[in-house]
């Protein structure tokens, strides 16, 4: 394995989520600033000529006329007052395209995911585990990945922050199916001892499965239940119980937004409901 921030590339190039670097953006900050401050500057500068041109009778029309503004008479060759005008538009426009490419550029790095929490604490141990980075690097940058600059990275491939089902199938139940079976089947990548790969898409499709199928069974088994029980008040209870486990199950194996949780229980629980007084009409009617 190569040295140094060759094998950090090497682990980079091999998980496009550990991609993680520092957005600096105290230092972009500082350089926006700075490039503000020369543009308020010019602007002032530049005020200042157009009402000095706007009082002298062989430039007043500068104002008015881009031809003026930018050709200048022979007689005014001499004159650097004449073209100072013209030239102070071009240096804005430069340091204008400087500051505006530097702000976008800015506000494409604002717009890149944070690192997912995983990705950030597996490159921490990676980085100081014998055998993987052990420390790889010695200059300053050897902390850019410590906590203090916790806030301050971005990956270039953030995972998409999952429900707390997934999370709880990826970091629970996998790592605990890696521990018994799947380190004797999986084979370790060239960047470090005892690192695997699991398929991230495999893995979310099995996960969604189990979600759905869960999702699917449960005002099932609720309306199943309450055909074998004939008492009315227990079959409210069980109706509150019902829609209570249904929300929790929304909340925990989706990403649903609050309005989308309410929409589903209410009308699992308008179906519930219809169960509950057919059953009951066909009590009072038996």
């Amino acid at each position: 394995m190569t040295e140094g921030y060759g094998r950090i590339s090497q682990l980079m190039g091999c998980q496009d989520t550990c991609a993680i670097y520092r957005r600096f953006r105290r230092l972009n900050s500082l350089n926006l600033l700075y490039l503000q401050a020369e543009l308020t500057h010019l602007e002032e500068e530049l005020e200042s000529i157009v009402k000095r041109d706007a009082a002298d009778p062989e430039r007043r029309f500068h104002a008015k006329d881009w031809w003026s503004l930018s050709q200048h008479n022979d007689e005014d060759e001499d004159d650097d007052d004449a073209a100072e005008q013209w030239e102070k538009v071009l240096e804005i426009r430069k340091k204008l395209k400087q500051y505006n490419d530097t702000l976008l550029k800015q506000a494409e790095i604002a717009r890149l995911g944070a690192p997912a929490p995983q990705d950030i604490s597996f490159l921490r141990k990676w980085w100081r585990r014998p055998g993987m980075g052990y420390f790889p690097l010695v200059g300053a940058d050897r902390n850019s990945y410590s906590e203090n600059h916790e806030r301050d990275l971005v990956a270039v491939k953030a995972r998409s922050a999952p429900d707390p089902f997934t999370r709880w199938f990826n970091d629970g139940l996998v790592a605990t199916w890696h521990g018994w079976f799947g380190r004797n089947v999986k084979v370790e990548l060239g960047i470090g001892r005892g690192i695997y790969e699991y398929n991230d898409d495999w893995l979310a499709g099995v996960a969604r499965v189990i979600a759905t199928v869960v999702a699917s069974l449960l005002p099932t088994v609720s309306v199943v239940i309450q055909y074998f029980i004939h008492d009315d008040l227990i079959k409210l209870y069980l109706i509150v119980l019902a829609s209570a486990i249904f929300a929790l199950a929304l909340a925990t194996m989706t990403n649903a937004r609050m309005v989308e949780i309410f929409a589903a229980t209410s009308a699992s629980y308008a179906a519930v409901n219809v169960v509950f007084l057919t059953n009951t009409a066909v009590d009072i009617a038996g």
